[in-house]
């Protein structure tokens, strides 16, 4: 169901969440980002950078060619514009999953296992 991740620089082995539990349970890894954005041992600085990095990406998600003029236009001036570099091509939402496992390492190890054990798995040991 879940897998245990070696955590760099400590010794216990920690739960750590899957990306297809995050994919196919869309209302449980809502519940899981709002408990970790609620969690009072998660300062402030990580909840704005992991909400940012996500509206970044969500940006780039439902925009793409915004990016792709900007950085052709500004970044590569002559070469972007004339060969018309496709910079939207990788984005999509299973994109934005495997990126968001990714973000929750910005907050503490203790506690995205806290929240993930409280939402995915103690549901699933009180069915019958």
């Amino acid at each position: 169901m879940s897998r245990e991740l070696l955590v760099p620089g400590t010794r216990p082995r920690r739960l750590w969440p899957r990306r297809l539990d995050l994919l196919f349970h869309l209302i449980k890894t809502v519940r899981l980002i709002a408990y970790l954005l609620r969690h009072e041992r998660v300062g402030i600085g990580r909840k704005v950078l992991f909400v940012g990095g996500c509206g970044l990406l969500l940006f780039l998600l439902f925009f793409p060619d915004t990016f792709g003029e900007l950085v052709s236009s500004m970044l590569l001036p002559v070469v972007g514009t004339i060969l018309g570099v496709p910079l939207d091509a990788g984005f999509d939402w299973l994109t934005l999953v495997l990126v968001l496992v990714s973000l929750l390492r910005v907050f503490p190890a203790e506690v995205v296992e806290e929240g993930y054990r409280r939402i995915f798995i103690q549901p699933k040991k009180a069915q019958p």
